[in-house]
């Protein structure tokens, strides 16, 4: 190997004419730099032939071994490989020899005092073509502080321990080739730079421009103090100092930046490159990325504060379950419930005074009895069901069960139990609550419940009865008002001779209370079919605006002599599939409600029709006495007044909005009420489904 090579592999600043730049590394101090990065790694380094056979171990791996290296030169690596990996090492070690790279294998290893670990082995050629004289270098990672804090991080049942790896001390050791140099310092999987005095980059390998997020290029010829967390940035003077001090750094914790801002937790280790005169040039660092370490640290600690807390709860609660211990014996004893303790034969083990005195034995008869010698025959199929519930499930809860006394009496109750171990067996504990009164209640009950239903039918019997009774009547007063209202229609016709004025305004009034009458008549007739389910519909496609203006106009003659011209504001070609006749019938008693309210002098009646969606909505608005907003729902309800004595001067019966809500909802509408209170008006609404034209 040229000087010139030796230069350009640990500081790669060559100028296309070959010419040497600024900050190198003198060419003799190369082997040294080589031997250096081989002994500080922190891994475990050793040289292999192509059979497996150790040619070469760094002084950390024979440390922790516990061999020297006459011991382990020579031997074959696979003697210190614990058999069930035997298997992947050699698979490895294939691959290794067929791609001039293996991959990385977790093997069990062996000391020389017997003990195992855990380590992670990457290799790569070194030397040779191929064939027996080739070499080839491994690192071994030991990875079992990290297994076993994972291990306790899992189960938290152990204080966890901090279980950082003290990086492998360097010291002096055979001189290896530049290739093999090359190879561990750019194929090492920790983080290597190389800076000189003034703490500048003048190489570092793939592993760590990668981390960072630069290329090489990038890195080189930049200071340290760009790479590393500003909250490190005190630890990394310090270290330079101990540096300077001691030649060597070892373990101290230093917190990296990434390109992209992020940060990640490091352990340094370095020693210092000398020319060969003797002087330091330079120091090379091994920083080795512990976040998995750090993030394990974190979980161990928090999981040693639960610990903590776990322990101290549990002190606390066996210091309180002593005295539950004996609350429970004198709980158990006084209960006024019937306790007992069975085993899964269904032996009884104990039982307290209740259970004894209500079934009229002594404790020492019951010991040791079948609960089956305590049931009631009618129930024992019951009791092994749950003693076999209890079994599978591990709790019964308010089964009920009928118990058996000494002298052959039964009575009821509910049981449930609970499930506890003691040794290797099963046991239960089982609250048995006399439901005696319950049980007499429930009966009175259930008897009150067939004199409430029959008491019900025969309301229904008398409800139908009355309303029954109730259309009869009004067909029958309906049949004198046929000729009472004939009569006078003759009468005005002066059919029998001429009228004074007097006696046509006698007849008139006559007539309007024959026609009010039979407008009762005939709600009541509407209101008693609603109720039973009888209003029949003869529904058909009807243009709701022709309907409308029909009403109004027979109505106008009525209002005009109110003094009310109403306001029309209705939509065209609005269809519904409705009853005409009865649509119509809740229109005219809108108006006529609106009428009755609406003050004589300056009364307002205004009827919307609209289109709202795949609805039809009517509004009749007055300006009237108005309702108050408590009793808007009520108006609706049969019979129901609102009390406006001193202003209507027409009375009701409360039925006609009732008949109006019956009619919508048998047309799958709806129909209310709205006012912003007394003496500001009401609005009717109503909203009907679309239907075709």
């Amino acid at each position: 190997m040229s000087r010139t090579e030796g230069w350009f592999l640990i500081a790669p600043f060559l100028s296309q004419s070959g010419q040497l730049k600024a900050r190198m590394i003198p060419p003799g101090s190369f082997d040294q730099l080589y031997r250096t990065f081989y002994e500080i790694s922190p891994d475990l380094v050793c040289t292999l032939d192509g059979g497996g056979t150790i040619l070469d171990a760094n002084q950390r791996m024979l440390d922790h071994f516990g061999y020297s290296k006459g011991d382990i030169v020579g031997r074959s690596c696979f003697e210190f490989i614990i058999d069930t990996y035997k298997k992947a090492a050699l698979d490895g070690l294939a691959e290794m020899r067929r791609l001039g790279i293996g991959p990385a294998i977790e093997l069990g290893l062996v000391k020389k005092n017997g003990e195992t670990f855990f380590g992670v082995c990457r290799g790569a050629r070194i030397s040779g073509d191929g064939k027996e004289n080739e070499g080839y270098l491994i690192t071994i990672q030991d990875i079992s502080p990290i297994r076993k804090a994972l291990e306790k991080a899992k189960v938290a049942e152990e204080d966890a321990k901090n279980r950082y790896s003290e990086l492998k001390k360097a010291h002096d050791s055979l001189l290896m080739l530049e290739r093999k140099y090359r190879n561990l310092y750019e194929n090492s999987p920790d983080l290597l730079r190389t800076i000189d005095l003034n703490g500048t980059v003048i190489d570092c390998n793939q592993s760590y421009a990668k981390s960072l997020g630069y290329s090489k290029e990038e890195v080189i010829g930049r200071p340290i103090s760009e790479f590393t967390a500003e909250k490190s940035h005190g630890e990394l003077r310090n270290g330079l100092e101990e540096w300077k001090a001691t030649g060597v750094i070892s373990n101290r914790e230093i917190w990296l930046r990434r390109r992209d801002g992020t940060e990640f937790p490091t352990l340094l280790s370095g020693t210092s490159i000398y020319d060969e005169g003797g002087r330091v040039v330079g120091r090379t660092v091994s920083l080795r990325n512990i976040s998995d370490l750090y993030q394990t640290r974190m979980v161990m600690e928090r999981d040693q504060a639960k610990i903590r807390e776990q322990y101290e709860e549990l002190k606390r609660a066996n210091s309180l379950l002593e005295a539950a211990e004996k609350k429970f014996r004198s709980l158990y004893d006084t209960s006024p419930d019937l306790l007992r303790t069975i085993d899964s034969n269904g032996i009884i083990l104990d039982c307290n005074e209740s259970y004894a005195r209500s079934l009229g034995y002594t404790k020492e008869e019951i010991v040791g009895a079948m609960i089956y010698d305590h049931t009631a025959d009618k129930n024992l199929g019951n009791m092994k069901a749950i003693l076999n519930s209890w079994k599978d499930g591990g709790s019964v809860s308010n089964k009920e069960i009928w118990m058996k006394r000494k002298d052959g009496t039964t009575f009821p109750a509910l049981l449930s139990a609970t499930s506890f171990e003691e040794g290797n067996s099963m046991r239960s504990n089982t609250v048995i609550k006399d439901i005696t009164e319950i049980y007499m209640a429930k009966k009175k009950i259930e008897e009150d419940e067939m004199r409430i239903r029959e008491q019900y039918e025969e309301l229904r019997d008398v409800e139908k009865s009355k309303e029954e009774f109730l259309t009869m009547i009004t067909h029958e007063l309906k049949t004198p008002l046929v000729p009472i209202q004939g009569y006078v229609d003759i009468l005005l016709a002066e059919k029998f001779g001429p009228l004074t004025d007097d006696q046509r305004r006698r007849l008139d009034i006559i007539k309007s209370n024959v026609r009010y009458l039979m407008k009762l008549m005939s709600d009541l007739l509407d209101v008693q079919k609603i109720g039973l389910g009888q209003l029949k519909l003869n529904k058909a496609s009807c243009n709701l605006e022709d309907l409308v203006l029909g009403v109004v106009e027979n109505m106008r003659p009525d209002m005009e002599k109110n003094g009310i011209s109403p306001v029309m504001e209705l939509q065209h070609e609005i269809f519904c599939t409705c009853d005409k006749l009865r649509i119509s019938q809740v229109i005219n008693n809108l108006i006529n409600n609106a009428l009755d309210f609406c003050p004589k002098e300056d009364g307002r009646i205004t009827v919307k029709l609209f289109r709202e969606g795949n609805q039809c909505r009517m509004v009749v608005k007055d300006n009237g006495i108005g309702v108050a907003r408590g009793k808007l729902d009520k108006i609706f309800v049969k019979f129901y007044q609102v009390d406006t004595s001193t202003t209507r001067e027409h009375g009701g019966s409360g039925i006609g909005l009732a008949v109006c809500r019956g009619i919508i909802e048998a047309h799958n509408g709806r129909i209310w009420a709205e006012s912003e209170g007394e003496g500001k008006g009401t609005e009717i609404h109503i909203s009907l489904p679309m239907g075709e034209g």
